[in-house]
């Protein structure tokens, strides 16, 4: 009975530790590979999520000029807001900090293109100008951090200026690396 008792402890012992073992294949894919980061994987888990929540916020909590009012924050949601930005800045820093970027990850979840895109034309893209691709998550994690000093100090003036412009920062690069071809003779 005793050896039984053992036996079925240890089993359930690995068993919990199988369970609390995260599946690879559930980890963030975005630097998968240690210092290559994975474009399309890095923006749908790390750099979509935070933002989106930030904007969705920013629609709940202003005012009638669409700015981020202090009377409508509670400390919710400028913990929220905090948190969300403290995602977006390490996020931004993880890709600005790369040293190999690669589109998307052809062992990971995310091979199919979006609409309107095409895989290796960006990758052709990213390997004939990484400096410029750098420079733009590089310019785009400081604006990540300047945002999470203004939810710090919970300055809604400040943070709205920041949100409000985050939409041009990402919009640079994409009109650079992901959608050239609809601004070329613009």
């Amino acid at each position: 009975m005793r050896h039984t008792m053992l036996i079925a402890s240890a089993g359930a012992a690995l068993l919990a530790a199988c369970a609390a073992a995260p599946d690879a294949s559930d980890q963030p894919q975005a630097s998968a590979a240690g210092d290559t980061y994975y474009l399309r994987a890095g923006m749908i888990e790390e750099i979509n999520p935070p933002m989106e929540a930030i904007w969705n916020m920013q629609v709940e909590v202003m005012d009638d000029f669409g700015n981020f009012d202090p009377a409508l924050m509670t400390p919710q949601t400028w913990a929220d807001l905090q948190g969300h930005a403290q995602g977006l800045a390490a996020a931004t820093q993880r890709m600005a900090t790369a040293g190999t970027y690669v589109a998307a990850n052809p062992d990971g979840p995310y091979t199919d293109a979006p609409v309107g895109t095409d895989l290796a034309a960006i990758q052709q893209r990213l390997d004939r100008d990484k400096a410029a691709y750098r420079a733009l998550s590089q310019n785009t994690a400081r604006h990540a951090e300047q945002l999470l000093a203004a939810a710090r100090a919970q300055d809604a003036a400040q943070v709205t200026q920041l949100v409000n412009d985050m939409q041009p920062q990402c919009k640079a690069c994409h009109d650079v690396f992901w959608y050239p071809e609809e601004y070329q003779g613009q």
